[in-house]
């Protein structure tokens, strides 16, 4: 079978409505007349025994595809006259086809070259994502960095030789009990005693603790929850406790209770900031308090941290990885002392750090909190008269 074949075409048209030529030979790799078969009259194609008379492109295309099928040959090509209307016409539909064929191809590459960009927007938007994130961590290391190199002003003498720690935290997580026994222990008083173990009661004020040791004044303020339920801080108390912390504070111990770590105190680390600012943060510590009252050896704190949430992870970075654990029941009392003497050492590094200088939070003026300071000392002298009086009656 040859490779290509050729149907030989001449022009003859009926007079009455020329639309197209007539095939009068084949030749083909397979020569032999072809004749139109009987039901293809019905597409215009007829035979009139000399010529084989096409009126209609449908009966052209049909027509065409016999010949091909005869000749045996798909890639028969045809050379000659069709007449000017049907070649027009098929010229139109080879152009619509090529239209379409291009529509459907410039669709394809429009829905890739969308996909495409979706996937890069996705890309570029996680790529920001861990930039700000790796940005916001440089900031907060430059910063801590910073106020450590940064030199002190010098304070006077009675500054210098005191420390000022302010307790954080929710309602129940042991900032009470924790404090009792840091005074206890701290003022060399190395029996416990066991009204200071376990749960206290709900603190309502902020209440302002004093103890020495080795020659140095340590303050210890106790707060209840600085804000409610919906979030809104209680801005009394958060001037009170900051009052009641004078020279100071020098350190914000951040309060968590070892084995709870719930929506609020996921969003404790938040609500602190926005009440003394992100620089809180270069000043905290954070301290896990454990009420475990089983004869057991506790799990060490190291590798409850490791095992931690990624949240609670998170706040004790942000907190410069300063953490140390009190177990304030009476069972696990005999660790306190070894626990209280290394939290007193991480609070005299860290003041050290910052060169004895107090946190200066920019929120009220020092002259706001020395008066809130005397209203309060007011206060308690007067309920103190008459707790006298009430006794005397």
């Amino acid at each position: 079978m040859s490779t290509q074949s050729s149907i030989a075409m001449s022009a003859c048209f009926e007079t009455e409505n020329p639309v197209c030529g007539v095939i009068l030979s084949c030749q083909g790799s397979q020569s032999r007349p072809v004749a139109p078969a009987e039901d293809m009259a019905q597409d215009g194609v007829t035979n009139t025994g000399q010529m084989i008379v096409v009126s209609t492109v449908e009966g052209w295309l049909s027509f065409k595809s016999l010949l091909q099928h005869c000749s045996g040959d798909k890639n028969l090509q045809f050379s000659g006259l069709m007449g000017p209307e049907a070649e027009a016409e098929e010229r139109e539909q080879e152009f619509e086809l090529n239209v379409l064929q291009q529509e459907e191809r410039r669709e394809r590459e429009m829905e890739e070259l969308t996909a495409k960009h979706a996937e890069e927007r996705k890309k570029e938007a996680s790529e920001r994502m861990q930039y700000g994130k790796k940005k916001e961590n440089s900031k907060e290391a430059m910063i801590s960095h910073r106020a450590m190199l940064q030199p002190k002003n010098p304070t006077d003498d009675e500054n210098t030789k005191t420390t000022s720690v302010i307790l954080l935290g929710l309602s129940g997580s042991g900032k009470s009990s924790a404090l009792n026994l840091i005074l206890e222990i701290a003022g060399n008083q190395y029996f416990v005693n066991e009204s200071t173990l376990g749960n206290s009661l709900p603190t309502l004020s902020c209440e302002r603790k004093e103890v020495f040791k080795s020659g140095r004044k340590l303050i210890l303020v106790d707060t209840p929850e600085l804000w409610d339920e919906d979030g809104v801080e209680n801005l009394d108390l958060v001037k009170d406790c900051l009052s009641l912390s004078l020279p100071g504070p020098h350190v914000f111990l951040v309060v968590l209770q070892v084995g709870r770590f719930t929506h609020g105190e996921c969003e404790m680390l938040v609500q602190l900031q926005k009440m003394f600012g992100r620089e809180l943060t270069e000043y905290a510590i954070v301290l896990f308090v454990s009420f475990d009252d089983s004869q057991q050896r506790p799990q060490r704190i190291d590798d409850y941290v490791e095992e931690a949430h990624v949240t609670l992870q998170d706040l004790i970075r942000k907190c410069g990885s300063r953490f140390y654990e009190l177990n304030v029941t009476k069972s696990q009392s005999a660790l306190s002392f070894p626990q209280v003497k290394d939290l007193l050492l991480g609070i005299n590094k860290l003041v050290a750090s910052h060169g004895g200088q107090a946190y200066s939070g920019r929120r009220f003026s020092m002259q706001e909190l020395r008066e809130r300071r005397k209203h309060i000392e007011e206060m308690k002298e007067g309920a103190l008269e008459n707790d006298s009086l009430l006794r005397d009656s």
